[in-house]
């Protein structure tokens, strides 16, 4: 039984250590959303879990069940009474490391944090019905001769990967070739160099991410006994996105992601809002027998998927209508998911793993967005370039000022004012917008602002980026609309 015990508290250490390793300092809502994803699409992640915490505690459990269990003594006189002082304390000594593994558990998961934010969701606000534009009730006008829209939701990239004067938290700029682009074309920034949009509660995981950059909101999920936000129905039915905007202006939609399209319901999402043609890998194994990566990976590489890219691209622009693509990288995962070797050099040496990633991700979606200025349709095309969310990684430290960085590339409009903006991911939608040559009334959806106007947003007007992280975890009956398609009773 005291071995039960310490089962019990390594499982609650090694827990932690392998959260906040895989995704860094994590939400309430981040964890109450992915524990209503489908398991199964991310075999690699429960194998890493079973691993880390599971295997390795049974095997230290096992080994501490035969040192004790032993009959004879041990002919080391000394570890001998150390054996026999422990096992006649055994219970004190397994009671206590439980004791510190809840203790630490606790601090290191942030266990007091999760449970104010939980306790939020009990009040109801009205902080929707003051500030959120339903975009379905908005006049947008578009050109007569509408943009096409490349989307690139860069996987964990931000502006602090950069060099500025503001900062050098890397010895390197580890993005030239982003840096490159967005000097020379439009970065909206909360300082005089290059930056981004302050990260705001509901947002800092790669679905909410993308939910706030194209819809406006964030994803809070209240929790409603038998209204449980379910992924295996519609995905936020009521909200309207950028993808159902163009869809009523006749534009083709296509979605490309080198991941199970089950994970985070980033399938669901994107048959609920455009009804997309919707890409990955499942569909490439199944569609396409010319893979050259290998079947049994369960993700594919951005070298292979900028391939697969531009044949989609070409596809596109060869019909009548104009087209939004999108697509997601994914070699920056947790920092270190993938390194081509083909492409890039690892300038950083072999024990930097994540600043060669980072590195030969920049090279590469630099090189696509040349190729992509080389096509003939790039002159009546808008290149949006977003990381959807912080990096999760133990490698960042609370001193690092960091933002998630957007660039956008050829754009119908200018922009007045691009640095010292107080902005949030919500004022991403409207601004991919208006960037395509769109009006709209107000300049603004959702919770965002477009910031190629002149209004101010949100954060720069009415509430502090403080606030209105306080105020999005609370409930709302029109949060509840979007999200059930339905307004619920009390």
């Amino acid at each position: 039984m005291p071995l039960f015990v310490f089962f019990c508290g390594f499982m609650l250490f090694s827990s932690a250590n392998w959260i906040i390793r895989k995704y860094g300092p994590v939400s309430y809502e981040q964890i109450i959303f992915h524990l209503n994803m489908p398991f199964t699409s991310e075999i690699r992640l429960i194998l890493s879990y079973w691993q880390n915490t599971a295997m390795t505690g049974l095997i230290i459990t096992l080994v501490l069940w035969i040192f004790f269990s032993r009959k004879y003594q041990i002919k080391f006189s000394a570890l001998e009474k150390v054996r026999l002082w422990v096992y006649n304390h055994r219970w004190l000594l397994s009671l206590l490391w439980l004791a510190f593994c809840v203790v630490y558990f606790f601090l290191k998961m942030n266990v007091w944090t999760m449970i104010v934010h939980r306790n939020y969701k009990r009040q109801y606000s009205d902080f929707y019905e003051k500030h959120y534009v339903i975009p379905q009730q908005t006049n947008i006008s578009f050109p007569k001769n509408p943009r096409n829209l490349v989307i690139i939701f860069m996987e964990s990239i931000e502006a602090d990967f950069a060099k500025t004067p503001l900062h050098d938290y890397w010895n390197a700029d580890l993005i030239p070739e982003l840096h490159a682009l967005a000097d020379e074309n439009i970065n909206f920034s909360d300082n005089p160099y290059l930056g981004g949009a302050h990260p705001i509660d509901g947002t800092q995981w790669t679905q909410a991410g993308l939910f706030a950059k194209t819809c406006g909101a964030p994803i809070q999920l209240p929790m409603r006994e038998a209204n449980f936000f379910q992924p295996k129905n519609d995905f936020y039915p009521n909200a309207w996105c950028i993808y159902d905007i163009l869809r009523q202006q006749n534009y083709n939609e296509s979605f490309m992601i080198g991941s199970n399209g089950e994970f985070g319901g980033m399938d669901r999402f994107v048959k609920t809002h455009g009804q997309q043609h919707f890409m990955d890998t499942l569909y490439f194994t199944r569609s396409m027998s010319r893979l050259s990566y290998k079947k049994r990976r369960k993700n594919m590489p951005d070298e292979q998927l900028f391939i697969y890219a531009k044949d989609e691209l070409n596809r596109l622009s060869a019909q009548d209508k104009p087209f939004v693509f999108t697509l997601m990288t994914l070699d920056t995962h947790f920092g270190t998911q993938e390194f081509s070797d083909n492409l890039c050099q690892r300038k950083y040496g072999e024990e930097q793993n994540l600043q060669n990633v980072v590195s030969c991700a920049s090279l590469q979606i630099g090189n696509f967005v040349q190729w992509l200025q080389e096509q003939p349709f790039y002159s009546n095309t808008t290149v949006v370039l977003l990381g959807d969310h912080l990096m999760m990684n133990d490698a960042f430290t609370p001193e690092m000022d960091r933002k998630p960085l957007n660039i956008f590339i050829n754009s119908a409009i200018p922009a007045a004012k691009t640095q010292n903006r107080i902005f949030t991911p919500f004022d991403i939608y409207p601004t991919i917008v208006e960037s395509m040559g769109a009006q709209i009334d107000g300049h603004r959806l959702g919770f965002g602002t477009s910031l190629f106007s002149d209004e101010p947003t949100l954060t720069e007007s009415e509430i502090s980026v403080e606030q209105m992280n306080i105020e999005v975890r609370k409930s709302s009956k029109l949060y509840e609309w979007m999200l059930y398609g339905k307004q619920l009773e009390d």
